[in-house]
């Protein structure tokens, strides 16, 4: 039986998470992402990737694999 998306958004490709941060982190993250000219959500998957790859948790391969 094949499933159909009733409601009005796109499924995402990639998986996504939820994370609660204090208000000074998400402002300096905004900021950064400003400065960067990319969005809030970028931003922050960029910054977990750099410091997955700093504590060795993150290797080059994985990255290249799920690009589409």
């Amino acid at each position: 039986m094949e499933t159909v998306n009733t409601s009005n958004t796109v499924p995402a490709k990639i998986p996504r998470i939820a994370v609660y941060i204090s208000e000074e982190v998400k402002t300096d993250l905004e900021k950064l992402a400003f400065s960067e000219r990319r969005s809030t959500s970028a931003m922050a998957a960029i910054l977990i990737e750099e410091a997955l790859k700093a504590r060795g948790y993150l290797v080059e391969e994985l990255k290249q694999d799920s690009s589409p």
